[in-house]
């Protein structure tokens, strides 16, 4: 089973600062075109246009509108997405991987929705459907960062890369998807499990804190509440702090030490 964090790299040989992966892009933008991730665009247009569909028609529109927002949606995506997953895929052998994922997340989602703004709100005007475009490009944020995450994480492991040796089909790639989504889940709870073995103590309290701010930011804008439904509809400070999503961390974490217990297992019959 590959380490599960964003440090599993490709061969060391290769790697690339934050700046060269920078300066590349800069000097030679046209590898973006030449590496357009197929892959990237297929999933990405499938994943958002359910979202404006779905969007619409909660917001009682009608179908004809729900498709029209879902088909601009598609083909921006279709489009950008290829370009974007060429920029991921140019900093994916970056070291050390955070500086990698800082610039993809400040990078990737920023223009990609303001791009995106702008196709929904002409779509918008000319549809008179505004009150449902900043409900729809919310939710497309949300998966736009966790995407990005993920992206980089699997890309790291030579999974959904195009134009290189190492790329594979789409259909071997996707076979991977089970297995890298799990590893991807259990990042945050395997490393929290490793700062209290290591007495890290402060900095698992901080992680724990962080993902119950995070889940609840990500549940409110997914959901259009401010607060899960584990308060049963009352407003209380837990509630706002992301409880469920603390339960959930917690069942994870239960998970994380049997699977760090098992790799110890597994390591001492090697």
């Amino acid at each position: 089973m590959n380490e599960m964090t964003f440090d599993t790299a490709p061969n060391e040989a290769s790697n690339k600062t934050i700046t060269e992966a920078l300066l590349g892009v800069w000097h030679n933008p046209s590898q973006l075109i030449r590496q357009w991730n197929y892959k990237g665009a297929i999933l990405s247009g499938g994943l958002r246009a359910p979202i404006f569909l779905i969007t619409y028609l909660v917001g009682r529109e009608s179908l004809k509108l729900a498709l029209g927002a879902a088909l601009a949606q598609f083909i921006f995506r279709f489009v950008f997405a290829g370009v974007g997953g060429a920029l991921i895929q140019a900093f994916r052998r970056v070291e050390p991987a955070w500086k990698a994922l800082v610039a993809i997340l400040l990078i990737v989602p920023v223009i990609s929705h303001f791009f995106e703004f702008l196709v929904q709100l002409g779509f918008a005007h000319f549809t008179q459907t505004a009150d449902h475009t900043d409900e729809a490009i919310l939710r497309s944020v949300c998966i736009s960062v966790l995407s990005a995450l993920f992206s980089l994480f699997i890309m790291r492991r030579n999974v959904m890369i195009v134009g290189e040796e190492d790329s594979k089909s789409i259909w071997r790639d996707l076979a991977h998807f089970p297995v890298l989504i799990f590893d991807f889940i259990m990042i945050v709870p395997i490393e929290i499990i490793r700062m209290v073995r290591r007495a890290e103590y402060l900095r698992a309290i901080l992680s724990i804190i962080t993902v119950g701010l995070f889940s609840q930011l990500l549940g409110w804008a997914i959901t259009a509440k401010p607060y899960w439904t584990y308060s049963k509809g009352k407003t209380t400070f837990a509630s706002w702090w992301g409880v469920d999503g603390l339960i959930l961390l917690a069942l994870s974490l239960v998970l994380a030490l049997f699977i760090l217990r098992y790799k110890a297992e597994e390591s001492e019959e090697l």
